[in-house]
């Protein structure tokens, strides 16, 4: 099986659909400060007196003692949820954020993108709240070095350079929580850029935590230990302002939580260089370019999911989402139905461009809900599973995270109420990106 493929994302919340070609990499924005990172109490150098200096990196993003092996919390990180309202105007970047890239996401491109479904105005399940624009929060991030290519080449030719953000409404209201609704930022980088920044955090990592390895994709261990005060946090978020920003950002997917824990809409936005005028994105292996999808899990108890409109892929798995359509099928039928769900879940043979957005978000929950409990079909047992390389990434790493607990949790990399969602696909999507740039990057 190919492991070294890479494919980044059906997200980490949604990635679907083929990117268009990144403009501008460069420049500047009218909100940027003469000191260049605003909103998270960075210095003018931006990442100062965490350790970088110690670490050895330099200038040029070269260690002085060669290339820092990536880890899976290096390449996809996600912050820890706090429980202190108090820390979410500093522990957390803001839409708002800005830096020598400009601000994150303008207050006017989130209107003209029509915002994200959250607590304010009239929510579920009475009826559709929204999220304000200040109250949406940077809770995640990811690196991917060949966007959508299912065999990258090692020399990076033809590859999309992406810094991708995942946002969420967080808010204290009885207690921090996030709306279970998500919006994932994309920027476009240089390979250099990538490289350098995938090396600063690694760097990061030796000075504040030592070369012991954090294991599984989960809440980053040493923003945790530290808090999001901490050099680890502080110095995180001065690198994202630092490479991230309106110039560079290219597309915006937004996952909608349409009724609490019942119906989900997938949609996205490829965006220009400049101005409002946004393009839907078309939403592979839909009928009719169809550019938002639906999932409604039903009422009962199990789930009894439709979604609106199914996929037409060959590795489609719509009958493995409502339990009563899956009692139906005979036993050789869910088999080949759920080595469907298994191919999804791995880089090397679906990418965002090959498949829905739906299909992505359900494999995990699908797996542990339905096809494991029910009938014993988990992808450990598959052959068509995606492994880990043994060395750089570990089997005992490949680990997802999910809980039923208190909400069907269709989230990638990202929060529901207090609880994380890291699903299978972006596991396996985060290992290939460490193999690929620990094989290639130096």
């Amino acid at each position: 099986m190919r492991t070294s493929v890479l494919a980044v994302v059906c997200l980490s919340i949604i990635g679907c659909g083929q990117a268009h070609d990144p403009t501008d990499a460069g420049g500047t924005d009218a909100g940027t400060t003469d000191a260049g990172m605003t909103d998270a109490g960075m210095t003018d150098a931006g990442v100062t007196d965490a350790g970088l200096t110690d670490a050895g990196l330099t200038d040029a993003g070269a260690r002085d003692v060669g290339w820092i092996p990536l880890q899976l919390n290096d390449v996809s990180v996600l912050f820890p949820l706090t429980a202190d309202g108090g820390q979410l105007a500093n522990g957390y970047l803001s839409l708002s954020a800005s830096g020598p890239q400009g601000v994150l996401l303008p207050s006017d491109l989130y209107t003209a993108l029509g915002g994200m479904a959250g607590s304010s105005g009239n929510p579920p399940p009475g009826g559709i709240g929204f999220a304000r624009y200040e109250d949406v929060r940077v809770v995640a991030f990811r690196l991917d070095p060949c966007f959508a290519a299912l065999a990258p080449d090692p020399h990076g030719t033809g590859c999309k350079n992406q810094l991708r953000l995942v946002v969420q409404e967080v808010i204290d209201r009885q207690g921090v929580n996030a709306f279970d609704s998500a919006m994932h930022l994309f920027y476009s980088l240089s390979r250099e850029e990538l490289v350098t920044l995938a090396q600063q955090i690694a760097a990061l990592r030796l000075a504040q935590a030592g070369s012991g390895r954090l294991g599984s994709l989960k809440a980053h261990p040493t923003v945790v230990a530290q808090g999001l005060d901490g050099a680890m946090a502080t110095q995180l978020r001065a690198l994202l302002l630092q490479y991230a920003g309106r110039t560079r950002l290219t597309r915006v997917t937004i996952m909608n939580a349409q009724q609490a824990n019942f119906s989900w809409d997938f949609l996205g936005f490829d965006v220009p260089a400049t101005g409002l005028t946004l393009v839907p994105m078309t939403i592979p292996t839909l009928p009719g370019n169809a550019t938002t999808q639906n999932f409604f899990r039903g009422f009962a108890t199990d789930i009894e999911g439709v979604f609106q409109p199914t996929s037409q892929s060959a590795d489609e798995f719509s009958a493995l989402t409502n339990l009563p359509q899956a009692n139906q099928l005979s036993a050789t039928d869910r088999s080949a139905k759920f080595e469907a769900l298994v191919r999804v879940e791995h880089p090397g043979h679906h990418s965002p461009d090959t498949i829905d957005c739906g299909s992505c978000h359900l494999a995990t929950p699908v797996e542990r809900l339905l096809t494991a409990p029910h009938f014993g079909l988990v992808d450990s047992a598959s052959a068509n599973a995606f492994t880990a390389d043994g060395t750089m990434v570990l089997p005992s790493e490949l680990t997802p995270t999910f809980s039923s607990n208190p909400s069907f949790n269709l989230h990638a990399f990202s929060y529901v109420g207090r609880e994380p969602g890291i699903n299978q696909r972006t596991v396996n999507e985060s290992a290939a990106v460490v193999v690929y740039l620990n094989t290639n990057g130096h």
